[in-house]
């Protein structure tokens, strides 16, 4: 439970009054109380209810979406967050965004929250979307806070209960693309994507599994050759291309990653999808770039939708645990795949 005023005032051993003052910035309190009431603010890690003191209980209930550690600019992002306030709208629900940078190497109690969650009540329950690590998610436990995490962004070596999270099926997506370029005929089929990144190793699975099971075998570039995601697909490809690997087909482990393999294997002078096939990852630039990227589209809209469905319900839950919820993703067939040509890149 969230700790009281009252019992700070205990702490400190002033009056209720006095930590009221203090709270709201009165010039009137004596020096040496202000430093105790501080002192037991601090350690009892009170935060005051912004909600309790400046709105009326009639107010909409309050989300807050923060996404952590990325751009809000990329699309897939700006869509989920499109999803949840079309959810929260339809629902009498408030939205507040922030963007949250934060180091994964910060212990969790020294972690600068947002402002958003510095006060009790400003939002009844957290949606943790970006890249999200352990140490934050464990200040928001230590905050008692209601939150939901989208979970395929999230980067750690630990296992987490399925609950409180919503994640797309990416396992499955790079199952069924692999499945596509192997029923096209495709033998030397290769995964490029940085596997320290959790939305790569994951449908690397995908695509191990798919190999597998068609008794192929399996190769997988996941050196992660740059920190951008188009220059890694990019020198990816050189590499391969350069070391004379056979390759007739690559799937790659998002959009960028593919655009940059496209331009690398452009530079080699072939074609795409007459001398090699690709397959992106995410579907987020629709006709903005290349149009017939075939790749596997990740429904972000509706990702949203669920992040607020399950935020509402925790709310009215009390804060009890949500079960998973997965959203399917989708093979979407373009131009870029064709079955196996005779041509390719020969070791």
């Amino acid at each position: 439970m969230p700790i009281t005023i009252r019992e700070v005032a205990k702490k400190a051993r002033v009056a209720v009054g006095t930590v009221s003052r203090v709270l709201n910035g009165k010039a009137d309190v004596d020096p040496k109380l202000r430093m105790q009431v501080e002192r037991a603010i601090h350690d009892l890690g009170y935060r005051p209810n912004v909600r309790a003191r400046n709105l009326s209980r009639n107010s909409s209930p309050i989300l807050s979406f923060i996404l952590s550690n990325r751009s809000f600019v990329h699309l897939f992002h700006s869509h989920i967050l499109q999803g949840v306030e079309e959810y929260c709208s339809q629902n009498g629900y408030f939205v507040i965004f922030t963007k949250f940078d934060y180091s994964r190497h910060t212990k969790p109690d020294e972690i600068r929250l947002p402002t958003v969650l510095q006060s009790h009540g400003v939002a009844d329950c957290v949606i943790a979307a970006g890249t999200n690590y352990d140490n934050f998610l464990e200040a928001l436990d230590s905050l008692h806070m209601n939150y939901v995490l989208l979970a395929n962004n999230r980067v750690s070596d630990r296992p987490r209960q399925p609950v409180d999270q919503v994640r797309f099926d990416d396992v499955t997506g790079a199952l069924e693309a692999t499945q596509h370029l192997i029923q096209l005929g495709h033998r030397d089929i290769w995964f490029v994507g940085d596997t320290t990144l959790p939305w790569c190793r994951t449908r690397n699975t995908g695509y191990l599994r798919a190999m597998n099971e068609a008794g192929l075998e399996p190769h997988s570039f996941t050196a992660g050759l740059a920190d951008d995601q188009f220059m890694d697909g990019l020198r990816s490809l050189e590499f391969m291309i350069d070391q004379r690997h056979e390759i007739t087909a690559v799937l790659a482990g998002t959009d960028d990653i593919a655009y940059g393999a496209w331009e690398a294997i452009h530079r080699a002078g072939l074609r795409i999808p007459e001398d090699v096939s690709l397959i992106g990852f995410d579907d987020q630039y629709g006709t903005l770039r290349f149009p017939q990227l075939t790749t596997v589209r990740v429904k972000t809209e509706e990702l949203g939708r669920e992040l607020a469905k399950m935020a509402i319900a925790k709310i009215q839950s009390g804060g009890g645990n949500m079960p998973e919820v997965v959203v399917s993703t989708q093979l979407i067939r373009r131009g870029t795949c064709q079955p196996r040509s005779a041509r390719s890149i020969a070791s």
